[in-house]
């Protein structure tokens, strides 16, 4: 029979639960226990109901060596387990450090302590009303986290807690119960350039480049090779940004791109790896999804500023000679070895501000993250009223098609709303 004891702290009102299971071998009786915190949501009866199912169910449990080790093994000491047994061996290298990430700096500081069995769905919601809360980022922005971050972060906690009930750790995963706070639940605005924003960004581009190209010289002055250094590192930003807009790939994947990826004679681009950062290097992966190798077609106009670059980067690699370490990388640092993944990043902003610089306060750009301009491909594209879902998804690399218009519908939105102004000017003509 089972020894139900009421414990009161600061917390309120908890049950210890003992049931004895005969002898060991020494003749010492056999003691399981557990204890039982009941839901603040339920009413008292329900409570009272909730805790004599819990009693039977645990009595059962210990009576038919069913008993699971979850009833005294912390979430901490189990993720342990967890990412010897199964993330290190199943998990793809950069989805693992990402987890691992979440795991260290989210979710253990506010979840390993409680006992496996005894997590509830009650304090996976507390979790995630933390979550929202300002001050609430491990990175140290303002605010907390959002909707977006939040459903992350509830994946891999879930991933963790079925893992344990496939072990046969706990009889069920509380995260299926435990639902994200609807104050946080609103839909995060995608944030991309206009078409007029990004005209004036390609313009800026343009002649920005111009200004760095060597003049012509027939000597071959220190002052003209260095001209031509700096035109060979100007030039590639104007690449990557030209295939970021009208490529919409992914920063990696632009990263990652070899020449051997650009097929010229068919303005084509073959995407087939990814560039990421893992323990303080760059690491080449495949792309994040199947759907992701794909080949995109880019604008004449973009395959002509390719051309142009590889031609200053073949001169560039001759005037370095031996002081050559890349490969055959598109996107190089000054010894051609593959640009640092944070250059990109921190070039775009740079470019923004010393456009603002110069623009009056109308046509100023927004200072954004750089994924915007894949953003700004998708959004433009879908608003262009031109191109099918279908087309769209294939050429970003979703998984499908779902994918594509939960992250822009937004744009689907003001596109129906544009194609309905439309109609009615051709049906309103007189």
């Amino acid at each position: 029979m089972a020894y139900v004891r009421t414990m009161q702290n600061k917390k309120g009102i908890s049950y210890k639960i003992e049931v004895s299971n005969g002898y060991d071998s020494n003749g010492k009786k056999i003691r399981k226990t557990t204890t039982y915190v009941p839901d603040p949501y339920m009413t008292k009866k329900q409570q009272e109901k909730a805790l004599h199912k819990f009693v039977f169910e645990f009595e059962g449990k210990v009576k038919s060596g069913n008993y699971m080790r979850g009833e005294k093994i912390t979430l901490e000491k189990f993720v342990q387990e967890w990412i010897a047994a199964f993330a290190e061996i199943q998990l793809e290298r950069t989805t693992f450090h990402a987890y691992l990430h979440v795991i260290e700096q989210i979710i253990i500081p506010s979840l390993g302590q409680i006992k496996l069995s005894k997590i509830r769905p009650y304090d996976i919601e507390k979790f995630y009303i933390s979550l929202i809360q300002d001050g609430a980022r491990h990175d140290g922005k303002p605010g907390g986290y959002s909707y977006g971050s939040i459903c992350r972060f509830k994946i891999i906690l879930s991933s963790i807690l079925s893992t344990a009930v496939h072990w046969e750790l706990i009889d069920s995963n509380p995260c299926h119960k435990a639902k994200i706070p609807k104050l946080s639940r609103q839909r995060e605005k995608i944030k991309y350039f206009t078409v007029e924003q990004t005209r004036c960004f390609l313009k800026f581009l343009d002649e920005r480049c111009e200004l760095f190209k060597p003049q012509p010289s027939a000597e071959n002055s220190i002052s003209a090779i260095k001209d031509a250094d700096t035109y060979v590192m100007q030039i590639q930003y104007r690449a990557f940004f030209q295939i970021a807009i009208f490529g919409g790939l992914r920063k990696g994947e632009i990263l990652a791109l070899e020449w051997h990826h650009i097929d010229f004679e068919h303005s084509k681009i073959h995407i087939k790896q990814s560039a990421c950062y893992i323990k303080g290097k760059i690491v080449i992966k495949e792309p994040k999804t199947k759907g992701s190798i794909r080949t995109v077609t880019l604008p004449q106009s973009v395959i002509q500023v390719l051309e142009e670059y590889q031609r200053e980067q073949n001169l560039y690699k001759k005037r370095l000679d031996s002081k050559w370490k890349g490969k055959n990388w598109l996107f190089i640092q000054s010894d051609g070895n593959i640009m640092h993944i944070n250059t990109p990043y921190n070039k775009f902003h740079k470019l923004i501000k010393e456009y603002n610089r110069k623009a009056t306060e109308k046509e100023q750009l927004p200072i954004l993250s750089l994924h915007a301009l894949r953003h700004t491909n998708a959004s433009l594209l879908v608003r262009s009223n031109k191109v099918d879902t279908k087309t769209i998804s294939k050429k970003l690399g979703h998984s499908d098609m779902i994918t594509t218009m939960k992250y822009y519908i937004h744009s689907y939105e003001e596109s129906e709303q544009e194609t309905a102004n439309i109609l009615e000017c051709m049906l309103n003509k007189e």
